[in-house]
């Protein structure tokens, strides 16, 4: 139970802080759905790519917990997790320069250790463009 109390707590915790890259123009809701994206295939490296500066550190340090042993155990983590972010919808409630605000919100479904588990999500994060970029960036992180 206490595993599985540790997958649900990052999950909340990446609905908290996400962050990602918009990629082409695709604007700040295109870019929280690129992080789930890499949220969901647990891909850290990718995750920390579309991190903002700002919180790089704090978000290396919530993601520790997985682990960074190598390939090997990082795909043995992916068939333990499953992460479904299909249910999720992403809106641009602001725009202002290199700010912006992307509501997300409906439901991720977390499977691991035999359980399954929908979460709830409906939470304004913080997006802001660098060097081109849209990326997510709350703060009030764990070691942030």
């Amino acid at each position: 139970m206490k595993r599985m109390s540790v997958v649900v707590s990052m999950a909340l915790l990446a609905a908290v802080v996400v962050s990602a890259c918009g990629g082409g123009g695709g604007g700040a809701a295109s870019a929280a759905q690129a992080w789930f994206q890499a949220f969901s295939q647990l891909d850290i490296a990718k995750i920390k790519d579309l991190t903002c500066e700002a919180q790089k550190a704090s978000i290396e340090d919530a993601f520790s917990v997985l682990g960074s042993s190598g390939a090997a155990d990082m795909e043995a983590l992916r068939q333990l997790f499953k992460i479904d972010v299909s249910g999720l919808k992403y809106e641009e409630k602001s725009v202002s320069g290199s700010q912006a605000t992307v509501r997300i919100s409906g439901k991720f479904k977390l499977e691991a250790f035999g359980q399954s588990q929908e979460q709830e999500l409906d939470e304004e994060v913080p997006v802001v463009n660098e060097g081109g970029a849209w990326k997510v960036c709350a703060s009030g992180l764990p070691g942030g």
